[in-house]
């Protein structure tokens, strides 16, 4: 009995202590939070943050000081973190109506519509009826809706934005769905008139500006383009996209002169800016070769200019004509007599890309860390750092290092498409669109990178989204070439062959040498498309007999005989093209090539070996006479031979390094071929096929932990992938790291595109089994086995047999 009273009094007094140290820790809590509240009505928002992370130390669910984190967050602009903060508050509290509206709002500013749809009719059963969640809703509905070119969905969602506006006539957001509505519709009066109400409300809103710009585009109506870009440089004087716009449209249209007079006259004759003279600077030698930038900059600094930034760009532009080793002596003198200061960092930034550019990777690297420890915002520093992380596949480090320079730059277009490429690394594909998204945006609709989301867009299928983003980009500078032909290449993919056609057009009434190859190519493109065969080497041959067609032409011609199976004209072709230049290497390699593909291997292989006797370093020889070779099984070390005598005569060539690399890797010698990926990687780590090939050596040959760690941080920008073969590396990874659902979604896709391989049936039956769906894993074994020889002794093969013995012995049947 005592032993009891002893005992229950120790339990007691621990229960106590327990509850004693709970209300202490939301005592303390409860002080941090009171204390942040302070600090945010004093107006100290960092140290108000600093308590509030201490209250969530102590207590991760207190509500009222999550919503202070993230209003406080938002409030500053940090959108993103104010996301993560309300995503938080919802996922602990699932009724906050509060932070499902801010969620909703926050998504429709971002352009996150699935996320403001989602949370705004979350939001809407609490408090149904709500005007300006029904308008964030409507937005959203019509956005997705556009994205996926859903007439239906578009037509009613753009009628409810105009009822909507009736209740709340001060929505940007619906005013937004109804201007693209008739700008879609292409009914600019109107929409011209909307504009102007939603102006009335948002003066300064540059997107209302820009769709403005691009109706006057649409309408040809120059004046009113140039006017308004005037206007726009004018009234958003602290943007340089706008001055860069309006520079390129005066290109676009010819007015070379106008454009060198509005730069010259943001010029002001010893002000301390030196950026509207670099402009110029740039713009010269975009136009007249970098020869008139350093005479610009020559009689900058004869006229007293003694900024080093001049002699910085001058000697930048040096380096560009290849006088290297001058360029670097002048911006280390430079730097000799420098004081820190912003100038001085911004030459060194300029040093390490000329440094990066010749190979010194430690002293760049080394010049920018000396920049970041006298200003740790410097953003053309962070860039550099931030691009070099990514190369290097730390990507978390580099994205936050960029969301830090974006904070401080959010309209430095080239931070937002770095943060694409960590996000692609990274393999987060709708973080990379988004970025992309707002590159586009923050760049005024530049071309660079206009193209970049288009193509992204277009390699997702969307491509009326990609149309679009061309259009709008075409519009402020009309007849680039850059933009007309992937606009061209999506017409031809829809089949929209009129529109196809007029880009066409377009690009052939330039009448510019340099651009006669990309119109040429899009209009073979439209008679392939449309298998107008005697067409499309009709235009061809007319092209190179009236001397318009050089040797893209003729591989086009033959390219076209080739796919309709006219091998015998091909043959002939490619033989009189020899006949007429017997000495011209490039159309040699080209008749053999034909050979080649048309099944005459020994003449193609004599062919390209006369190639080689000549010149050993034509790399393109070495691997199709090795392609040649290896078309008969039995000559396998032959054409492994050949790829190392090519090795031998170049042996920095990366192409043969890979065919190196394939060819130890069907030896069995992986090790070997892992070895040469490796270089490889080190190399040029953005190459996606040799990203594959590493990560998918490293998981099915290694088991160890740190091989398995690096294949699976080399194979994240495969994730989400549509090419199969990467889609089975990913999943075998997923598979090796124990993350089965995502193994087999990867997988199944995988096997759907590389049926036939029996390796990767193997995977995706390995990753059933650890599913437990055995039925569908002796069916995959089966499927594997079927296609392997009875005398395959390959690792993964007996694997599968032996499992197969397996299943059958427990009674699994296919079907089960």
């Amino acid at each position: 009995m005592a032993l009891r009273r002893f005992l229950t009094t120790v339990t007691l007094t621990a229960a106590l202590a327990i509850l004693a140290a709970c209300d202490s820790a939301q005592e303390r809590a409860e002080k941090h939070y009171q204390a942040g509240m302070e600090y945010l009505q004093a107006g100290d928002v960092d140290r108000a943050l600093v308590e509030f992370r201490n209250v969530f130390q102590l207590d991760g669910t207190h509500r009222e000081a999550r919503r202070a984190y993230a209003e406080a967050e938002r409030g500053r602009g940090r959108l993103r973190e104010a996301f993560a903060q309300y995503l938080r508050l919802v996922e602990q509290y699932p009724g906050d109506h509060g932070g499902q509206v801010a969620l909703a709002e926050i998504g429709a500013e971002a352009g996150d519509w699935k996320t403001a749809q989602r949370y705004a009719g979350e939001a809407l059963k609490r408090s149904p009826g709500d005007a300006t969640l029904e308008a964030i809703r409507t937005a959203a509905d019509y956005a997705i809706a556009a994205e996926a070119n859903d007439a239906g969905a578009i037509v009613e969602s753009s009628r409810r934005a105009r009822e909507l506006l009736k209740k709340v006539p001060t929505s940007l957001l619906l005013h937004r769905v109804v201007i693209d509505d008739l700008i879609r519709a292409q009914d600019y009066g109107p929409a011209l008139d909307a504009i102007g109400t939603a102006l009335a409300l948002a003066p300064e809103d540059r997107a209302l500006y820009a769709q403005r710009l691009s109706i006057h585009a649409a309408l040809g109506d120059d004046a009113a383009v140039e006017a308004g870009l005037i206007d726009m440089v004018a009234r958003f004087d602290d943007a340089p996209e706008m001055g860069q716009a309006l520079v390129r449209w005066y290109e676009s249209k010819g007015q070379i002169d106008k454009a060198e007079a509005f730069l010259r006259s943001r010029i002001a004759p010893g002000a301390p800016d030196q950026e509207p003279a670099l402009q110029l600077v740039r713009f010269l030698s975009e136009t007249h070769g970098a020869e008139a930038a350093v005479a610009e900059l020559d009689r900058l600094i004869a006229d007293g200019a003694t900024s080093s930034v001049y002699r910085a760009a001058r000697a930048g532009f040096i380096f560009d004509l290849g006088r290297r080793d001058e360029a670097i002596t002048e911006m280390q003198a430079i730097l000799d007599s420098a004081e820190p200061s912003q100038e001085t960092r911004r030459t060194k930034v300029g040093l390490a890309r000329m440094l990066t550019s010749t190979g010194n990777a430690v002293g760049a690297r080394a010049l920018v860390e000396e920049v970041l420890e006298e200003d740790s915002g410097d953003a053309e520093a962070l860039k550099l750092k931030a691009n070099w992380l990514v190369l290097d596949d730390q990507v978390g480090e580099a994205i936050a290092i960029l969301r830090r320079a974006y904070d401080q730059n959010p309209r430095d277009a080239s931070i937002l498409t770095l943060m694409a490429q960590a996000y692609e690394r990274d393999g987060n594909r709708d973080l990379m669109r988004e970025s992309l998204s707002l590159a586009v945006q923050a760049s005024n609709r530049a071309p660079a990178e206009s193209l970049r989301y288009a193509q992204l867009l277009a390699a997702e299928r969307k491509l009326i989204p990609a149309e679009s983003v061309l259009i709008e980009a075409l519009r402020i500078a009309p007849g680039n070439v850059s933009l007309l032909m992937p606009l061209g290449q999506i017409y031809v993919e829809m089949q929209d062959w009129p529109r196809a056609e007029t880009v066409a057009a377009e690009l052939e009434a330039q009448d510019d040498p340099t651009v006669r190859p990309a119109a040429q190519a899009l209009r073979a493109a439209i008679f392939s498309g449309q298998e107008d065969t005697d067409r499309a080497i009709g235009y061809l041959q007319r092209l190179v007999t009236e001397g318009k067609g050089g040797l893209d032409a003729k591989i086009a011609i033959l390219r076209t005989h080739l796919a309709h199976g006219q091998n015998d004209k091909a043959l002939a072709y490619a033989a009189s093209l020899v006949a007429e230049n017997p000495d011209d290497p490039d159309l040699r390699f080209v008749d053999a090539s034909v050979r080649a593909l048309t099944g005459d291997l020994a003449g193609a292989e004599e062919r390209y070996r006369a190639l080689l006797a000549e010149d050993k370093t034509r790399v393109p020889a070495w691997m199709a006479l090795s392609r040649a070779i290896l078309n008969d099984p039995a000559r396998f070390d032959d054409a492994s031979a050949v790829i190392d005598e090519g090795l031998a005569a170049v042996p920095g060539s990366g192409e043969l390094k890979w065919a190196k690399a394939g060819f130890l890797e069907r030896k069995g010698d992986l090790d070997g071929a892992i070895a040469i990926y490796e270089d490889l990687y080190r190399e040029n780590s953005a190459n996606p096929v040799i990203a594959n090939n590493l990560a998918s050596l490293l998981a099915s040959h290694r088991t160890d932990p740190d091989s398995l760690a690096r294949a699976e941080v080399i194979a994240r920008r495969l994730r989400g992938s549509d090419m199969p073969p990467y889609q089975d590396t990913y999943g075998w990874i997923a598979y090796q790291r124990g993350n089965y659902d995502d193994a087999v979604k990867e997988l199944e896709k995988a096997v759907q595109g590389l049926g036939e391989d029996p390796q990767v049936r193997f995977h995706l039956a390995m990753t059933y089994l650890k599913l437990g769906r055995d039925a569908e894993a002796l069916a995959q074994f089966n499927e594997a086995l079927a296609r392997v020889e009875a005398t395959d002794s390959r690792p993964f093969v007996a694997a599968a047999r032996q499992e197969k013995a397996t299943l059958e012995a427990n009674g699994v049947k296919v079907g089960n």
